[in-house]
C-alpha cells in the first residue's frame, strides 16, 4: 500500500483546488517560510482524524478553512481527500483504491467519507489501526512530534511504541470490553435489588397461594356434589315430562321435519363453506408456494452475484500475482546482471592490480640497478645512504602498519564486546520468547476449553428457543381456537340481537306492526314500544313476570291516544290483525295500598322488580301495578284469602290466583322466551367479554413469548459472538506462537552466525597481536642498524652522489605506487562483498517467485470452482422457474374453484331462507300447543341454567361425572363441604395467579442476572486476553525497537551508544520508556541536556528504528530535518534514500541534501498574498 495522490480545497491557504500525485520513493515538498508547505501535512493530519486544533495550529475547527484575502472571499467549506493504493489489501476493504474524504464546514460540522460513502470518525479510526497511519501513529512527524517523543512524559511515549507494536486493535477492543463491563455491572446492579425485593413478595404469597388453592379443592368437590344433586332433579322431572310428550309428538313431527330439513341445508352450506374455507386456505398456500419460490430465485441470483464477485477478485489476484511474478523475474534477471556486472568489475581491478605489480616490481629493479650503479662509484656511502634511507621507509612503513593494526585491533575488540552482548541478548530473548511461547500454548489450551464450554452453551440455547419457538405455535393454535368459540358466542349473540329486533316470538300483527312502525318516521316518533322489549327482569323472575304480564307482554304504548288510533288503521288497512295499545295519555291505574301488611313468602308488587324507563311508569303500574309476586303457591292462596281476593297474584313456578279467587296452574308446555331472549342476550354479551379477555391475555403471553424467543436468540447471537472472538483471539495466539517461533529460528540463525562472526574476530585479533609483536621488533632493530649507518654517513656526508635525487624520486614513485595498489586491494573486497550481497538477495527473490507461482494456482483453482458453482446455481435457477409457472396456473384454477363454490352457497342461503320463514309459521302454530307441558320444561330449565351459572357445564357433560351415591349422603357430606369452606375464611383466589406471575417473574429475571454474571465473566476473559496479547507484542516489539534503534543510532550519529528503558518493567501495560543516548566523545546521559540537532537525530533515529521493524505504507516528515548540521543532513539523507526501497516517503524540507536524495520535487508557493501555488518536478527526468 502507498499514497497516490492528496487532493486540497479550501484548506488554509489552498484556496484553490490543488492535487498532489506520489510515486513510490522520496517526494521533497520544498518553499520559502510562510509559503504554506506544511499545510500539506496539515492536510493529511485533518483528513486521518485529526481531532486537535492546536496539532493542525488553529483556536477552532473553522480556521482550518480559508479565511480569504484582500482580493479574495473566504470559503464556506474545506475539504481534503487522501487516494491509497490498495492492491496488497493491507486495508480490509475489498478495494484496489481506497479515498478518504472529510470535509470542515463553517458551522463546526464534519463529514467522513470511504470511497465516497458518508461514515464516522470511529470508521476512519478503526481502518488505519494498527498500520502507523492515522492520529496517533508515527505516518507523520513533525517538530510538535519530535518535541512530543523526547519531552514528554515516559508514559506519554508509550503511545507510539503501542502503535508501532501493533497493538492499538486489541487496546480498542479491551476498551470496547471494559465500557460493556461497567453497562453489565449497572444492570447486574439493578436486577439483584429486584430479585430482593421479589424474594421478600415471595413466601407470603405462598401461604396465601396453598390456602386458595385448598379452597379451590373443597370447591371442586362441592361441585361435583352440587352437579349430582341437580341431576338427580332433573332426571326425576324427565321422568314427568316424559309422560305429558305423547300428544304433542303429532304436532311436533312436523316442525321436526322442517327443522331437520333446515338443518340439512345448513349442513350442506356448511359443508360447502368449509370447502370454500379449504380452497381458500389451498389458495393461500400455492400463493406462499409462489411467493417462496420467488424468494429462494432471489437468493439463488444473489448467491450467483456474489460468486461473479469472488471469481472476479480472484481473476484480479491472479492477475496482480503474474504482474507481482513478472516483477520479481525482471528483477531476478536484473540481480543477475548486476551479479555478472560485479564480476566483471572483479576481473578488471584484479588485472588493474597485476599491472601495477608489474610496474612496482619494474620501479623496484630500476631503483636497485641504478643504486649499483652507484655503488660503484661510492659503494659504502651510497650503500650507507640507501640502507638508512630504507629503513626510514621500512620504519615508516612499520609505525604506520602498526598503528593501523593497532586501531584495527581496538575497533574489532569493541566489536568482539558489542557482539557478545548481543550474543546474550539474543540467548535471553529466545528464553523469554520460550517462555512466552509456552504462556500462549497454556492460553491456547484454556480458549479451546473455553470454547467447547461456549458451543455447549450455544447447544443448549438453541434447543431452549427451539422449545419456545413449538410453545408459541401451541399458543397460535389456543389462540385460533379461542377466536373461534369468540365468533360463535359473538354469532349466537348477533342472531339473539337480530331476532329481537325482528320481534321473533310475537304475534304476526305485533311483528308486522312494529316492522311498518320502523320504515314509517312520522309514527315511529309517538311510539315508544313493545311492552316485553321496553322492561328488564331478572332470570329468577321471568317467568313469573312473563305469566303475570300474558298477552300484555305484546301490548304496544305510546306516547297519544292518536297514535293508537293511527295504528290500528294501519293494522286494518294492511290486514295485519289485532293488537292492545296503551297510551299514555289516557290510561289510569289504581295505586297499590303500600300500608297493606303483605307478609312472608312475599317478593313484591310486580311492577316494582323488574327495571323500565320512568316514562313508562303509568303503563307498567297499569298491567303489573296491583299483579303480587309470591314464593310459592301456598303463599299465594294465604295472601288472596287475606285481601279476599282483591288482587291477582303470581308464583315464581307460573301459578297464578286471579281476582276474585280463581286459579290457573299446572304445567307449562313453553314460553314465548321474550323475557328470556333478553337475559340470553346478556350472558351472551358476557362470554363475549370473557372470551376477548382470553384472547387479549393469550395475546400478552405470546408477546411475552416472542420476547423470550428474541431475548434467546440474541443470547445465541452474543455466544456466537463470543465464540467469535475466542475464535479470533485463539488464532491470532498460533500467528503469535508460530510468528514467535520463527524468531527464535531467526534467531538461533542470527546466534550461528555471530558465533561464526565470533570465532573470525578472534582469530583476526589472535593474529593482529602477533603482527603487533612482530612489527614493534623490527622497528627496534631497524632503529639499532640506524644507527650505525648514521654514523657511518656522518663520515662520507661530504662526498654525496647526485643519483640521489633520482634515488629519491623512484622511492616517491614506489610508495606512490604502492598506496595506488592497496587501493585496488581495498576496492576488490568492497566488491567481492557486494557480489556476497546480491547472490543472496538472488536466493531471496527466487525464494518469492516460488511463493507467487502457489499462490497464482492457488487462485486459479478458486476461480474453476466458483464458476462451477455459479453452472449449478443458474441450472436451480431453471428448475425454479418452471415450479413458479406451474405453481402459478394452479393459482389461476383454484381461483376459478372458488368463485363457482360462491354462486352454489349463495343458492342455497335463498333456499335456507325461505325454509326457515316456513318454519317460523309452523313454530308459531306448534307454541299454542306447548302450554301442558311448559312447567316441567321451565323447571328442568331452571336447573340446568342454574347448573350453568354455577359450575358453566351442561347437563348432558354433567351426566358423564356423576357421584354413584345416595342423595342423602351426598346432601351430608356438602355440608360439611360448606362448614371447612367457611373456616378457611377470606381467600384470596387470584393468589395463585399472582404468585406463579410472581414466580415466573423472579425466575425470568434470576436467568437474566445469571446470564449477565456470565456475561460479565466473559467481557473480564476478552479484557484478560487482550491484556496477555497487549503485554507479548509490546514487550517483543519494544526489544525489536531498541535492538534495531541502537544500530540505527550509530549509523547516524557515527558511533556513540544508545538504549531505551522500560520505567516500570513488571506493569508492561502501562509502564512508560526513557530515552538515554551517549553520542561519540560524551558520556551516557537522558536525552534533554542534549542540543537541539543531537535531540533532532536521536528522534529520527528512533523514528527510522520503527520502521525498519515496522513498516508504515507511507511517512509524511514536516521539517525535522531543520536543526541537523550538513553532516548529519547528508547521514539522515542516505539513510532515507535507503529506507525508501521500503516506504513511501513524502519530506517537507528546506535542506539541499535531502532535496538531493528525492525522487519528485514539489515546490509551494505564494505569488498572491494569502494563497499557495504548487510547482511540480521530476528530478529522474530534469
Amino acid at each position: 500500500m502507498f499514497l497516490k495522490k492528496l487532493e486540497i480545497i479550501g484548506f488554509k491557504s489552498f484556496a484553490d483546488r490543488v492535487v498532489l500525485n506520489f510515486e513510490k520513493g522520496i517526494t521533497a515538498i520544498v518553499g520559502p517560510n510562510g509559503s504554506g508547505k506544511s499545510n500539506i501535512s496539515d492536510a493529511v493530519r485533518l483528513v486521518l482524524g485529526e481531532q486537535s486544533i492546536k496539532s493542525l495550529r488553529g483556536n477552532k475547527l473553522e480556521d482550518v478553512i480559508f479565511v480569504g484575502t484582500e482580493n479574495r472571499k473566504p470559503l464556506s467549506f474545506a475539504e481534503v481527500t487522501l487516494t491509497l493504493d490498495n492492491s496488497d489489501h493491507m486495508l480490509p476493504l475489498d478495494f484496489t483504491e481506497v479515498v478518504i474524504t472529510r470535509k470542515i464546514f463553517r458551522s463546526g460540522e464534519s463529514e467522513f467519507y470511504i470511497n465516497k460513502t458518508q461514515c464516522r470518525l470511529k470508521d476512519v479510526f478503526e481502518l488505519f489501526m494498527d498500520t502507523g497511519i492515522g492520529r496517533d501513529g508515527y505516518s507523520i512527524i513533525g517538530q510538535g512530534k519530535i518535541d512530543e517523543i523526547l519531552l514528554s512524559r515516559p508514559e506519554d511515549r508509550r503511545q507510539i511504541f503501542e502503535e508501532a507494536s501493533g497493538i492499538s486493535k486489541y487496546k480498542y477492543k479491551k476498551e470496547e470490553a471494559q465500557k460493556k463491563l461497567v453497562v453489565t455491572n449497572e444492570n447486574i446492579n439493578r436486577i439483584n435489588d429486584i430479585l430482593l425485593e421479589l424474594q421478600n413478595q415471595l413466601e407470603p404469597l405462598h401461604e396465601q397461594k396453598v390456602k386458595a388453592e385448598t379452597f379451590l379443592k373443597l370447591q371442586e368437590e362441592k361441585k361435583r356434589i352440587d352437579i349430582t344433586i341437580y341431576c338427580h332433579d332433573i332426571e326425576e322431572l324427565f321422568k314427568k315430562l316424559n309422560n305429558f310428550k305423547s300428544d304433542y309428538n303429532a304436532i311436533e313431527k312436523n316442525v321436526l321435519e322442517l327443522k331437520t330439513e333446515i338443518e340439512s341445508k345448513k349442513s350442506t352450506l356448511n359443508e360447502a363453506e368449509l370447502e370454500l374455507e379449504s380452497f381458500n386456505k389451498q389458495l393461500d398456500r400455492k400463493k406462499q408456494d409462489y411467493y417462496n419460490s420467488i424468494n429462494e430465485i432471489e437468493t439463488l441470483n444473489g448467491k450467483i452475484e456474489l460468486l461473479n464477485e469472488k471469481v472476479k477478485n480472484s481473476e484480479e489476484n491472479i492477475d496482480r500475482l503474474k504482474k507481482s511474478l513478472e516483477d520479481s523475474k525482471n528483477k531476478s534477471s536484473l540481480t543477475s546482471k548486476e551479479i555478472g556486472e560485479i564480476n566483471e568489475n572483479i576481473k578488471e581491478i584484479e588485472l588493474k592490480k597485476q599491472y601495477f605489480e608489474l610496474e612496482l616490481s619494474n620501479l623496484v629493479s630500476r631503483y636497485e640497478s641504478i643504486k649499483e650503479e652507484s655503488s660503484l662509484k661510492q659503494m659504502e656511502v651510497e650503500s650507507a645512504k640507501e640502507d638508512v634511507v630504507d629503513i626510514l621507509n621500512e620504519i615508516a612503513e612499520n609505525n604506520n602498519i602498526l598503528s593501523k593494526t593497532e586501531v584495527m585491533k581496538t575497533n574489532l575488540s569493541e566489536k568482539l564486546s558489542d557482539l557478545v552482548k548481543t550474543q546474550n541478548s539474543l540467548l535471553n530473548d529466545i528464553e523469554l520468547k520460550k517462555q512466552e511461547i509456552n504462556e500462549i500454548q497454556n492460553n491456547i489450551d484454556s480458549l479451546n476449553s473455553e470454547l467447547i464450554t461456549f458451543k455447549d452453551d450455544k447447544n443448549s440455547t438453541e434447543e431452549k428457543l427451539k422449545s419456545l419457538e413449538n410453545n408459541i405455535k401451541i399458543q397460535n393454535r389456543k389462540y385460533e381456537q379461542t377466536l373461534n368459540e369468540y365468533n360463535s358466542a359473538l354469532a349466537r349473540l348477533r342472531l339473539l340481537k337480530d331476532m329481537d329486533k325482528e320481534y321473533e316470538g310475537y304475534n304476526h300483527s305485533i311483528k308486522n306492526l312494529m316492522r311498518y312502525i320502523e320504515k314509517n318516521e312520522p309514527l315511529r316518533k309517538n311510539v315508544l314500544g313493545v311492552v316485553g322489549e321496553l322492561i328488564d327482569v331478572r332470570s329468577e323472575y321471568s317467568l313469573a313476570i312473563e305469566i303475570a304480564l300474558g298477552s300484555a307482554i305484546q301490548d304496544i304504548i305510546t306516547e297519544t291516544t292518536e297514535s293508537a288510533k293511527d295504528l290500528i288503521s294501519v293494522l286494518k288497512k294492511n290486514n295485519f290483525g289485532r293488537a292492545t295499545f296503551l297510551p299514555l295519555d289516557n290510561i289510569t291505574y289504581k295505586p297499590f295500598d303500600k300500608s297493606l301488611n303483605i307478609g312472608d313468602g312475599v317478593i313484591g308488587l310486580a311492577s316494582d322488580i323488574i327495571d323500565y324507563d320512568k316514562k313508562i311508569e303509568k303503563a307498567i303500574k297499569f298491567i303489573l301495578g296491583r299483579v303480587i309476586v309470591t314464593n310459592d303457591l301456598d303463599t299465594a292462596i294465604s295472601l288472596s284469602r287475606k285481601f279476599k281476593n282483591q288482587f291477582k297474584i303470581v308464583t315464581l313456578k307460573g301459578e297464578v290466583i286471579n281476582s276474585g279467587g280463581s286459579i290457573t296452574g299446572g304445567s307449562i308446555l313453553k314460553s314465548q322466551n321474550i323475557l328470556k331472549r333478553k337475559e340470553d342476550i346478556k350472558l351472551e354479551n358476557v362470554k363475549c367479554n370473557k372470551l376477548a379477555k382470553e384472547l387479549e391475555g393469550l395475546e400478552k403471553y405470546k408477546d411475552s413469548l416472542t420476547k423470550e424467543i428474541e431475548k434467546t436468540r440474541e443470547k445465541l447471537d452474543d455466544i456466537i459472538n463470543n465464540i467469535n472472538i475466542k475464535a479470533s483471539i485463539l488464532n491470532d495466539l498460533i500467528r503469535t506462537k508460530s510468528s514467535l517461533e520463527m524468531e527464535i529460528e531467526k534467531l538461533n540463525t542470527i546466534i550461528k552466525q555471530s558465533t561464526l562472526e565470533e570465532k573470525q574476530l578472534r582469530d583476526v585479533i589472535n593474529s593482529y597481536d602477533e603482527e603487533i609483536d612482530k612489527y614493534k621488533d623490527n622497528i627496534s632493530q631497524l632503529y639499532q642498524k640506524k644507527a650505525c649507518l648514521d654514523k657511518l654517513i656522518r663520515d662520507y656526508k661530504d662526498n654525496k652522489d647526485s643519483n640521489a635525487d633520482v634515488l629519491n624520486k623512484l622511492e616517491v614513485q614506489i610508495t606512490d605506487l604502492k598506496i595506488e595498489l592497496a587501493k585496488y586491494e581495498q576496492k576488490l573486497m568492497n566488491d567481492i562483498s557486494k557480489l556476497n550481497e546480491k547472490k543472496l538477495e538472488y536466493n531471496d527473490i527466487t525464494e518469492s517467485i516460488i511463493e507467487i507461482e502457489k499462490s497464482l494456482d492457488k487462485y486459479e483453482n478458486l476461480k474453476i470452482m466458483y464458476e462451477k458453482d455459479i453452472n449449478k446455481s443458474n441450472e436451480k435457477s431453471e428448475i425454479l422457474n418452471e415450479r413458479l409457472k406451474k405453481i402459478n396456473e394452479d393459482i389461476q384454477e383454484m381461483e376459478r374453484k372458488i368463485e363457482r363454490k360462491l354462486e352454489n352457497i349463495n343458492t342455497d342461503k335463498e333456499i335456507l331462507a325461505k325454509l326457515e320463514d316456513e318454519y317460523s309459521k309452523e313454530v308459531e302454530n306448534k307454541r299454542l300447543k306447548e302450554l301442558n307441558i311448559q312447567k316441567v320444561e321451565m323447571e328442568i330449565e331452571n336447573i340446568k341454567n342454574k347448573l350453568w351459572e354455577d359450575y358453566e357445564i351442561t347437563f348432558n357433560n354433567a351426566k358423564a361425572n356423576l357421584i354413584k351415591e345416595n342423595i342423602l349422603t351426598l346432601k351430608q357430606q356438602l355440608s360439611k363441604i360448606n362448614a371447612s369452606i367457611k373456616d378457611l375464611g377470606i381467600v384470596n383466589l387470584n393468589a395463585i395467579e399472582e404468585y406463579k406471575n410472581l414466580k415466573e417473574r423472579y425466575d425470568f429475571l434470576k436467568m437474566q442476572y445469571d446470564d449477565l454474571v456470565e456475561a460479565k465473566n466473559s467481557l473480564n476473559s476478552i479484557i484478560d486476553d487482550a491484556n496477555k496479547i497487549i503485554k507479548t507484542k509490546f514487550k517483543d516489539n519494544f526489544n525489536l525497537i531498541e535492538a534495531q534503534f541502537k544500530e540505527t543510532f550509530k549509523k547516524l550519529f557515527g558511533g556513540g551508544r544508545a538504549e531505551l528503558i522500560l520505567t516500570n518493567p513488571d506493569d508492561l501495560l502501562n509502564t512508560g520508556i526513557e530515552i538515554n543516548v551517549q553520542p561519540p566523545g560524551k558520556k551516557l546521559q537522558n536525552i534533554s541536556l542534549l542540543s537541539g540537532g543531537e535531540k533532532a537525530l536521536v528522534a529520527i533515529s528512533l523514528l527510522f528504528a520503527m520502521i525498519l521493524i515496522r513498516p508504515t505504507p507511507f511517512c509524511i516528515l514536516d521539517e525535522i530535518d531543520a536543526a541537523l548540521d550538513d553532516a548529519n543532513v547528508d547521514r539522515f539523507a542516505s539513510y532515507l534514500k535507503d529506507l525508501s526501497r521500503e516506504s513511501q516517503f513524502i519530506v517537507v524540507t528546506h535542506r539541499k541534501g535531502t532535496m538531493s536524495v528525492a525522487d519528485t520535487l514539489y515546490g509551494v508557493t505564494m505569488q498572491e498574498k494569502g494563497v499557495s501555488k504548487l510547482l511540480s518536478l521530476k528530478l529522474e527526468s530534469a
